[in-house]
């Protein structure tokens, strides 16, 4: 489908049911959530979206979080009446912006959605960005990984020579404006007083510092957000628990 600002944005939409829209975060794309769709394809049809600049997305000439939000809303829209809509860490930022920008959104749920300024200061996207005009991709994603998503040295072996990886690698470009973006923003920016419709916040309990405190923030910005923790699972739970994850959208998304 294409954005308003002309730029094309790829998703790939699968099962039945209910439209249920999935944004990825930053460093990845649609294929973050493979493992998880199966066990969310019998009760809703899946859109998962390549956000810009990714995967099978066009870019725009310059860069602005705002642009996002209404990529993710016009998803949502062409997903059809009803349509729902769950965002992981920057992708759950983005979703939350783009639901000030939807009408009679049925619900949100946002997994470990930073609140602005909290996944890396400018001296680390400085070194990261060093690293990418250096040459060597695979160091700078594996900081990323390790810094900011709070992953073991195992497990980020384990991702590595994946294609999973490769894809994680031709994205790493886009990081540096994402955490950019994501340090001028501001929770009051994401009006989410005004959201008016139930919202999940999952958490994992291994999670990162800046994710338990951020999703406290969402939790005191949304009126009756429920919180739920995913005991055992961190930031990566859509790999280590797929099942898991899909379980806890399904029962409050079926709601």
């Amino acid at each position: 489908m294409t954005s308003p600002d002309g730029v094309r944005i790829a998703c790939q939409v699968d099962g039945e049911g209910t439209p249920l829209v999935m944004v990825h975060g930053a460093g990845s794309g649609r294929w973050s959530f493979d493992l998880v769709r199966p066990h969310l394809h019998d009760r809703f049809v899946v859109w998962a979206v390549d956000r810009r600049g990714r995967g099978d997305s066009d870019d725009g000439n310059s860069y602005a979080i705002e642009r996002e939000f209404d990529d993710v809303a016009a998803v949502v829209r062409e997903a059809g009446p009803g349509a729902l809509l769950f965002g992981h860490s920057y992708g759950g930022l983005v979703a939350a912006g783009a639901a000030a920008r939807l009408d009679g959104l049925p619900a949100l749920a946002l997994y470990e959605a930073p609140m602005g300024g909290v996944l890396a200061d400018e001296a680390w996207t400085t070194r990261f960005e060093a690293n990418l005009d250096a040459g060597d991709r695979e160091r700078a994603m594996r900081d990323f990984m390790s810094d900011v998503g709070g992953y073991g040295e195992a497990e980020i072996e384990a991702m590595q020579g994946t294609p999973a990886w490769a894809a994680r690698l031709a994205a790493s470009p886009t990081v540096p404006r994402e955490l950019r973006a994501e340090q001028d923003r501001g929770m009051t920016d994401l009006r989410l007083g005004e959201l008016g419709a139930p919202a999940l916040l999952l958490v994992g309990s291994e999670s990162p510092d800046w994710a338990r405190r951020s999703t406290q923030a969402y939790a005191a910005a949304i009126e009756g957000a429920e919180v739920h923790t995913l005991d055992g699972h961190g930031h990566g739970a859509s790999v280590s628990a797929p099942e898991l994850l899909a379980s806890e959208l399904a029962d409050f998304l079926s709601r």
